[in-house]
C-alpha cells in the first residue's frame, strides 16, 4: 500500500525532564501533542520537511508526572513497530494519516523517538496498545474542526488565545496548552489525558509553563 505519507515521525522535545528513580510511580496523566506542519517545517533543521500537510498531525503521547512535566523513559521495553505495521495494513494506513513522517531521516520519525524517549516511561500501556491508543485519541481530538466551528481559520489573523481556548473547551471540555514559534505562530496544541488514556482532563501543568505564545496567536496557512 502506497501513501503520500511514507512513514511515522516524532521529534524529541528538548524541554523533557526525566523522572527520578521510581518515576513510574509519579506518573499522573498524558500530554497528547499535535503539531501544525506549516509552522513546524519552518524551524526543522537540518533535514527539511519532505511533506508539509496542512492539517494537525500527532507529535506524541507523553507521560506526565505530578509536577506537570513530560518524562523520559525509565525502562527498556522494546517494540518492532515496522513489523506490526507490515502485518496490519489498516493500522499502518492510520499511522501514515495521523502520525506521518515529515522528513526522510529515519531517526526523525516522531513515533520512533516518541517511544524511545517517552513511551517506555509510562506504566499503563504495553507497547502495541500505546501506539493504538495514541491514534484513537488523536482521532477523537479534531483540532481543525474545533477551531473552524468557532470561526477560527488558518488565515494569518491575530486572535486572542482565549478564543482558541474556548474553541477547545467547548468541544472537549478541557483547557489546551499552546506552543508558538516566534511567540505568535501556533505550532503545537496539547490536550491532557487521564492516566488510563481514555478521557480528556485538566492539565496539571500551568499554561504559562509551556506556552511560548504572546497575547495574540496566529494560525498560519
Amino acid at each position: 500500500m502506497k501513501s503520500s505519507f511514507s512513514f511515522i515521525f516524532f521529534v524529541f522535545s528538548v524541554s523533557c525532564i526525566a523522572f527520578a528513580s521510581g518515576g513510574a510511580q509519579d506518573f499522573r496523566q498524558y500530554f497528547l501533542v499535535q503539531t501544525w506542519p506549516p509552522v513546524y517545517c519552518q524551524v526543522h533543521r537540518p533535514e527539511p520537511c519532505r511533506i508539509n500537510p496542512s492539517k494537525f498531525v500527532l507529535h506524541g503521547l507523553w507521560p506526565v508526572n505530578s509536577s506537570g512535566r513530560s518524562s523520559t523513559n525509565t525502562n527498556n521495553q522494546t517494540i518492532n513497530l515496522p513489523a506490526m505495521l507490515k502485518s496490519n495494513k489498516s493500522f499502518a494506513a492510520e499511522m501514515n494519516k495521523f502520525w506521518p513522517s515529515l522528513t526522510r531521516n529515519e531517526n526523525e520519525h516522531f513515533w520512533k523517538r516518541d517511544w524511545k524517549h517517552h513511551g517506555r516511561g509510562q506504566p499503563n500501556l504495553p507497547p502495541e496498545e500505546y501506539f493504538r491508543t495514541a491514534i484513537t485519541l488523536v482521532k477523537a481530538a479534531n483540532l481543525e474542526a474545533a477551531f473552524r466551528d468557532a470561526g477560527i481559520n488558518p488565515d494569518g489573523d491575530k486572535l486572542n488565545p482565549r478564543k482558541y481556548t474556548r474553541a477547545i473547551n467547548t468541544r472537549y471540555g478541557t483547557t489546551p496548552l499552546f506552543k508558538c514559534l516566534n511567540r505568535s505562530l501556533l505550532m503545537e496544541v496539547t490536550l491532557c489525558v487521564d492516566a488510563q488514556a481514555t478521557n480528556f482532563v485538566s492539565c496539571i501543568a500551568r499554561p504559562s509553563s509551556l506556552s511560548r505564545c504572546r497575547r495574540k496567536i496566529i494560525w498560519a496557512p
